[in-house]
């Protein structure tokens, strides 16, 4: 052997134990797959119910037949129920999926289920809930505590600047929900005077909502209202409309659904505050099909939110948003 072919024997050798050393520190990596058509992906959802839920799975299914990749999914019919949405997350591990998407209804409690694919070096991406008891390969979602702030500002426009308001949030709002109350909470501070008198949580249903609202109705002068997601939001519509109040406390929500669409309509609220759901889906599985792939991906993906009233929600832009149609 002449000592070009042991120098080239010596630079093949060389590779071989680096590509050794590094699949010890990570033995995900000699199986990365090598095209879309190979991946599979685990989605894990908040919900199975609702209209957003609903659109999410949409932009999820639109990735599906853009890309080729295989999509299995798990979501609860209780949104409140995040002990068994950890379990389900816990046993979609044991299936190997090459990427997770997941819509986690608690931040801490999934500390254990991101350690776990952490060390499986399963890439994570985070949809709607910004997780930060562990490590995610990206967040696509709303700026929440951004979106609170927005819905004071909203809200004192139409106050005048001046009035006594509550909050009403959902049990299941978690992360999400904290953000938002923040953001409303430091906002209100800007103006003196706005008074934020009280901050209802109703858990259930929209019925649970709606009483806990009447109860805070009967409790106390409201000049305003901020609901926090969609079951809140039609809770405390649903029972200004009961009561005829929608013109005398005014109202801002979030998410769309048609029963708060209809509302908005009624005027039973004045605002509401909605994001892309189907745009979440659809990027969410298009960078854990890249993560999957071995690509960099983006850390943070903000959807960006836009207001709703009766006047703009039949413009063209609004109702893809609003009732988005894959095509």
């Amino acid at each position: 052997m002449n000592r070009r072919q042991r120098m080239i024997v010596g630079i093949l050798l060389a590779v071989a134990a680096l590509v050794l050393l590094v699949s010890a520190f990570n033995p995900g990596i000699l199986e990365r797959k090598q095209k879309p058509s190979d991946i599979t992906i685990q989605v894990i959802l908040r919900s199975s119910d609702g209209g957003y839920w609903q659109n999410v799975m949409l932009g999820a299914q639109a990735a599906v037949k853009e890309f080729g990749i295989t999509m299995y999914t798990t979501a609860s019919n209780d949104e409140t129920d995040a002990d068994g949405q950890l379990r389900a997350a816990m046993q979609a591990l044991a299936t190997k999926p090459d990427a997770i998407v997941l819509a986690a209804s608690d931040d801490k409690l999934f500390a254990p289920f991101l350690k776990e694919a952490a060390e499986r070096h399963i890439p994570v991406i985070a949809i709607d809930s910004v997780l930060t008891s562990g490590k995610t390969r990206s967040y696509i979602g709303m700026d929440n505590y951004g979106a609170g702030e927005q819905a004071l500002r909203e809200l004192a426009d139409q106050l005048e600047r001046q009035g006594r308001i509550a909050i009403v949030a959902h049990a299941a709002g978690g992360i999400n929900g904290r953000l938002r109350a923040q953001g409303i909470l430091d906002s209100a501070a800007k103006y003196p005077s706005i008074h934020i008198v009280d901050q209802v949580t109703c858990s259930g249903d929209r019925d649970h909502c709606s009483r806990a609202v009447a109860k805070e109705l009967r409790k106390q002068q409201l000049d305003g209202i901020i609901a926090l997601n969609t079951e809140a939001s039609i809770g405390a519509a649903t029972e200004l409309r009961n009561e005829q109040a929608g013109n005398k406390v005014k109202l801002i929500g979030f998410d769309s659904s048609p029963e708060l669409l209809e509302l908005l309509q009624e005027n039973q609220l004045q605002k509401l505050i909605v994001q892309n759901p189907f745009s979440m889906g659809y990027l969410g599985m298009k960078y854990a099909m890249e993560a999957a792939l071995g690509h960099k991906v983006p850390s943070r993906v903000e959807i960006q939110s836009k207001l709703i009233d009766r006047k703009n929600m039949f413009w063209k832009d609004n109702q893809k948003l609003l009732f988005p149609v894959v095509q």
